[in-house]
């Protein structure tokens, strides 16, 4: 990118060698493989070795860290990272560094093959920077070469302010890094709080249908004891009629057998006669009235409770539906 070419021009070695420290990796301890994560403290870490981090089973045979599942502790400064469902891939990439990184190699590269000259005016020293151009250059160009209408400015004041620009850019960047832990936070938070007042109310609601199937129940119960009872008294009823006309039907067959055998005996004749008529006089005559098996008056209808138990559902009003908001990072 070219608003790192002043940075890349004029890094000594010294310079190399600090920045150099500055991407080293406290895991593998070598500079920093992408793609690199940054962590909540700000401290960064190549992600397959965050990984390692995350996975205790691989990583407690390199280190004493502790580590429980689904956290761990930053190397650098010991500041417990927790991750959520995602994992170390739920790290936010720090895609400065990683340009940082591939600039850095650049620039080695180029310390190690080119001397830092003017491609126009061999030997000459690159000193300025062409901001018209956004390239560097040398003096020898600003005076007679193809930059003299051009502004230009010192390397060194350039690199000073793209340096400035830089660590803001860092500050911006841990403050909006630090805005997306916050809103994630919240959200997590959110689902938590629906899920406890959903579950709520689904028990709730499978509490008002107990009620409902428990007052139901009992209201058939009721009406099945009525029928029951009922059923009982009249088959009683007809039972006990088939009883009284058995046992008169057997004494009256008694009877005339003893009276057909007793006519040759005068005195013994008599007094079946006399017990033959008496018989007769209190033979029951008693019969079952006419609808006896008749139920007409257990008819019913539930048309006008079924359309109410169908019709059951939440109160439909202004409000109830639910209207999703997005929220904006500034």
């Amino acid at each position: 990118s070219s608003d790192f070419v002043g940075f890349k021009l004029i890094l000594s070695s010294a310079a190399l060698t600090s920045l150099e420290k500055q991407l080293i990796c406290p895991i593998c301890v070598e500079l920093f493989t992408k793609p690199v994560v940054i962590l909540p403290c700000q401290h960064n870490l190549c992600r397959s070795c965050a990984n390692l981090l995350y996975q205790p089973s691989l990583f407690q045979a390199r280190t004493t860290m502790m580590v429980n599942s689904g956290r761990f502790r930053c190397p650098s400064c010991r500041h417990e990272v927790v991750l959520d469902r995602h994992g170390v891939y739920g790290l936010q990439r720090n895609l400065l560094v990683e340009n940082i990184i591939d600039v850095y190699k650049q620039e080695k590269h180029t310390k190690d093959t080119n001397k830092m000259t003017c491609s126009d005016h061999e030997g000459e020293k690159v000193n300025i920077y062409c901001l018209t151009c956004r390239r560097p250059t040398c003096s020898l160009c600003k005076v007679f070469g193809s930059h003299q209408s051009c502004t230009v400015a010192p390397l060194t004041h350039v690199y000073e302010q793209q340096k400035v620009e830089l660590n803001e850019g860092l500050s911006s960047l841990a403050a909006f890094s630090d805005k997306l832990q916050a809103l994630i936070a919240e959200l997590e938070q959110s689902c938590r709080n629906v899920e406890e007042v959903y579950a709520m109310q689904k028990q709730l609601v499978s509490q008002k249908f107990d009620r409902l199937f428990s007052i139901v129940d009992e209201r058939r119960k009721a009406m099945m004891e009525r029928i029951t009872s009922e059923q009982e008294e009249k088959t009683g009823h007809a039972q006990a009629l088939v009883r009284c006309y058995g046992d008169t039907a057997e004494a009256n067959r008694k009877l005339m057998e003893r009276a057909s055998s007793s006519m040759e005996d005068p005195d013994t004749a008599a007094f079946v006669q006399v017990r033959v008529t008496a018989a007769a006089s209190s033979c029951p005559t008693e019969t079952l009235t006419p609808g006896f098996e008749n139920m007409n008056h257990y008819t019913f209808n539930f048309s006008q409770q079924e359309e109410v138990l169908q019709n059951i559902d939440f109160p439909r009003g202004k409000g109830s539906r639910y209207a999703p908001t997005r929220t904006r990072i500034h």
